[in-house]
């Protein structure tokens, strides 16, 4: 889901549209609400791993989750929308150890028709 979930540079970014903003709006009170504590799952994970943002058909809800390292212990019935790489080697050429001017500069190319695709084939039953 990583590099489908990023658009090209200029392509990509803003709010999204469609029924995954609906589901924001819902899970979350706002797009704002839900990019912040998306942004803040995604700086403060412990050492490497990974910010991740699923779908619970259960209970219909939107969820944020953090991976740290390699303990991807993902539920099968949890489909990945929005995942965000926050391994050193995924920033550190261009922001150094500055994790969150990584985070918040990749919002710019957050790819929201790829979610929003990813969240219809969820939301099939």
């Amino acid at each position: 889901a990583f590099w489908p979930n990023m658009a090209p540079q200029g392509k990509g970014g803003g709010k999204p549209g469609g029924r995954i903003s609906d589901h924001i709006n819902k899970d979350f009170g706002n797009f704002d609400n839900f990019k912040k504590q998306f942004s803040d799952a995604a700086k403060n994970v412990e050492g490497s791993g990974w910010a991740v943002l699923t779908y619970d058909n259960e209970t219909d809800s939107l969820l944020i989750y953090q991976v740290e390292k390699q303990n991807f212990m993902h539920p099968p019935n949890l489909p990945l929308l929005l995942t965000l790489d926050v391994w050193e080697h995924s920033y550190y050429l261009d922001y150094l150890n500055d994790r969150g001017k990584y985070v918040d500069a990749w919002w710019n190319v957050a790819n929201w028709d790829d979610v929003e695709s990813r969240f219809s084939k969820a939301t099939r039953r």
